[in-house]
C-alpha cells in the first residue's frame, strides 16, 4: 500500500494540472493546452521528487488554526468591496506539534522550518513575515516561517502562528515541516 503522503502529492499535483488544463483551455489553442501541461510537470518534478524524512526526529499532535482576519472588521452595510471568490476570510494559520527524537545525540540547537503550499502548488513565503529559502535535495526552497530553539533531543513544543500579508485561497493547503534539512511532518487543510 501507498504511504498517505505520497498518495496526497498526488492528488494535490493532478488538482494543479487539472486546473492548469481548465484555465488554458478557456483562453489558448490546443497546441498551447499540451505544451503547458508539459511544461508544468517539468517544473514541478523536483517537487514530486521523494524527500528523505529525517532518521530520528519526526513531528507528533499536529495542530491546525486557521483565524479570520479581525483586525478590519467594519459595518458591511456602509461598505462594499469586490469579492474575490479565491480568497478566503482566513489570514493567520497557527500550528502546534511537539518535536520527538529517538536519538538523544540529536540535542543542540534546531532550526524548525514551516512550508505552507496554496492550492495552486506555490510557496506562501514573505522575507517580511519571516519566510526564506533552505536547501532541500540541492535546491533552495522557500519556507514560510522559522524558529530556532534549544533542543534537548527528547521533546520540543514548536508554535507557529503565521499572518499571511494576504488572505489564504480557497482550496487545500499543504504544511510541511523541516529540520536540518529533512521533513519531520506533513498536514494538510481544506479551505471551502
Amino acid at each position: 500500500m501507498k504511504e498517505p503522503v505520497l498518495l496526497i502529492n498526488q492528488v494535490f499535483v493532478l488538482n494543479i494540472v487539472n486546473n492548469r488544463i481548465k484555465v488554458d483551455m478557456s483562453t489558448f489553442s490546443k497546441r498551447s493546452i499540451v505544451f503547458g501541461v508539459v511544461l508544468f510537470l517539468f517544473q514541478a518534478m523536483p517537487s514530486l521528487a521523494q524527500i528523505k524524512p529525517h532518521s530520528s526526529i519526526k513531528a507528533e499532535d499536529l495542530k491546525v488554526v486557521l483565524v479570520k482576519d479581525i483586525e478590519n472588521i467594519s459595518d458591511s452595510a456602509h461598505h462594499h468591496h469586490a469579492h474575490d471568490p479565491h480568497k478566503s476570510s482566513y489570514k493567520i494559520l497557527h500550528v502546534h506539534f511537539t518535536m520527538v527524537s529517538t536519538d538523544s545525540t540529536n540535542a543542540g540547537y534546531k532550526s524548525v522550518m514551516m512550508r505552507v503550499i496554496d492550492p495552486s502548488g506555490v510557496d506562501i513565503y514573505d522575507p517580511a513575515s519571516g519566510g526564506g529559502l533552505f536547501m532541500l535535495n540541492g535546491k533552495e526552497t522557500p519556507y514560510t516561517i522559522k524558529e530556532t530553539k534549544k533542543y534537548d533531543g527528547k521533546f520540543l513544543e514548536i508554535d507557529f502562528l503565521y499572518k499571511h500579508s494576504k488572505h489564504f485561497k480557497h482550496g487545500l493547503h499543504i504544511i510541511e515541516l523541516y529540520v536540518d534539512g529533512y521533513k519531520i511532518g506533513e498536514e494538510h487543510f481544506v479551505i471551502k
